[in-house]
């Protein structure tokens, strides 16, 4: 069963996420967590979005992670951020009924990028297609706190796309789209 707390949660757990943490270290990386969610609640809120800003998820894998969803245009846009420990996406995809996969705790890559969702003319048919309007590239960081602090500054970055532009399919889609 996945699991999701908003990072606002008093009884959120990191540890899933960032490995055992002391207590000031711990304090410190909520602070820039909660500082992105506060962000991106205002950004939901300034351009009426819907979405918790921030939750830690975690999935029957074991894969865990903090991620950003926010979405506009009845689902058809959404921003989004992540940060994962850097096995998250490993090389030996996990199966069900494989115990959960262990994450590695000891670098964490984030990211972020805005996807639109278009009706496209393909041949004779129209298909819906999701798109990426914008990208935030991946970077690795190596301390917990670094972690947390690169996220907010993904989270930062994925506000100024979204007041970048109307929250709108049209205003999104890649140029050769609209005609489509």
């Amino acid at each position: 069963m996945e699991i999701s707390q908003p990072i606002s949660s008093d009884e959120l757990d990191l540890t899933p996420v960032f490995g055992e943490l002391d207590d000031e270290t711990k304090a410190r990386v909520l602070d820039e967590l909660r500082r992105a969610d506060t962000m991106l609640a205002a950004v939901r809120d300034e351009l009426e979005l819907e979405g918790a800003p921030l939750t830690l998820e975690q999935y029957p894998s074991g894969q865990t992670e903090v991620v950003a969803n926010l979405k506009g245009a009845g689902g058809k846009l959404s921003f989004e951020a992540g940060l994962r420990p850097r096995n998250f996406f490993s090389e030996s995809p996990w199966h069900p009924g494989r115990p959960p996969r262990a994450m590695m705790t000891d670098a964490w890559d984030t990211d972020g990028t805005v996807h639109v969702t278009v009706r496209k003319l393909v041949g004779t048919h129209k298909y819906t297609i999701q798109e990426t309007g914008a990208e935030i590239d991946e970077q690795r960081f190596e301390g917990p706190v670094e972690a947390a602090a690169g996220f907010a500054a993904v989270c930062e970055q994925l506000a100024e796309l979204a007041r970048s532009r109307p929250p709108t399919v049209e205003a999104w889609a890649p140029p050769d789209e609209e005609a489509g």
